[in-house]
């Protein structure tokens, strides 16, 4: 389930820093990478109930559908006190269950977590996680009303002063430990997207002043959020490359778009590698008709038309590029 659930939170949050340096309306996002903790939003949570007296959950409060065949997504780990462990595993878990809401009642998917823990672990480890429970519901409680001041944003400006409240609503709640072990993850993620927006947007700045600051600012991430990082920014950037050329964009706004997304130097061996690809294009093609005039030829038997063929691929190719050819 972890990647159902947290996946397109981070396609979401890479989408916003198109759509906000692009000028346009910001789409809503949501959890980071699971670097520690994996939940990236810069929009709301699922709304939440107000607490209520545990729902009884009969012998089979069945399974609902969406649980059956997989497994718990989270581990629970404890000490050699007996104490609880703090990771990113223990909200995967709560979420787990959370994300059973509106299959089954909000009461019912909060009393599967009190029962998962209670028969998972032993005290104190057992009244630790527990009590974090209580927490991490009234953290969603809360996000909710935080939320209403913060309806979907438009501007940079809105976006950095909901981020702020929330990290301020997660350390006022959390103890230190719980809110590093949570959402250290997120907070990084989103607030490197945040500065690479900021970057973006400054008009003091050139093009390649922009993709110098952002490729800084990217390395300087931990190395475990770069390559989660790296793979789905190149994933973006080819959609929306394909969109732009679609809507027949020239090669400056595909490069401005690169530079702003990659910094110089990857726009650079892009650039390289879309000459290669247009060279490799053409000489295919050359190849190609040459091959159809030799089989097009008349008076040739077949056992010529295949050597001459061959004579034109060996010519023209190297071995691995015969291989590549043919494949």
């Amino acid at each position: 389930m972890k990647f159902i659930i947290y996946l397109p939170l981070l396609t979401s949050a890479l989408l916003l820093g198109w759509y906000l340096s692009s000028g346009n309306e910001a789409p809503t996002p949501a959890p980071a990478p699971a670097v520690t903790a994996q939940d990236s939003r810069i929009s709301a949570p699922p709304s939440l109930p107000p607490p209520s007296a545990p729902a009884r959950l009969t012998p089979a409060a069945q399974e609902p559908t969406s649980l059956r065949g997989t497994q718990v997504d989270g581990e629970l780990l404890v000490d050699a006190r007996g104490n609880l462990v703090l990771t990113s595993q223990v909200r995967h878990l709560f979420d787990y269950f959370l994300s059973l809401i509106g299959e089954e009642s909000s009461q019912q998917a909060r009393q599967r977590i009190r029962d998962h823990l209670t028969a998972q672990l032993d005290e104190p480890a057992r009244g630790q996680a527990l009590e974090l429970l209580e927490t991490y519901l009234d953290y969603q409680y809360q996000l909710v009303d935080l939320e209403a001041r913060f309806p979907v944003a438009e501007h940079l400006e809105d976006l950095l002063a909901r981020e702020q409240a929330v990290q301020q609503l997660r350390a006022r709640l959390f103890s230190r430990e719980a809110h590093e072990a949570f959402f250290a993850g997120e907070e990084i993620y989103n607030n490197f997207t945040l500065e690479r927006l900021t970057i973006q947007q400054d008009p003091s700045l050139s093009d390649r002043e922009k993709g110098l600051a952002i490729e800084a600012l990217r390395e300087n991430l931990p190395e475990e959020m770069q390559q989660l990082l790296v793979p789905q920014i190149h994933n973006d950037l080819r959609e929306q490359t394909l969109a732009l050329r679609a809507a027949g964009a020239d090669e400056g706004r595909i490069r401005q778009l690169r530079m702003g997304m990659l910094g110089p130097e990857a726009t650079e061996r892009l650039e390289e590698l879309d000459r290669s690809r247009a060279e490799w294009r053409e000489r295919v093609a050359a190849f190609q008709q040459e091959r159809e005039r030799i089989l097009s030829q008349p008076g040739l038997a077949e056992s010529d038309r295949r050597a001459a063929v061959n004579a034109l691929l060996e010519e023209q190719f190297t071995a691995n590029e015969r291989l590549r050819l043919i494949n």
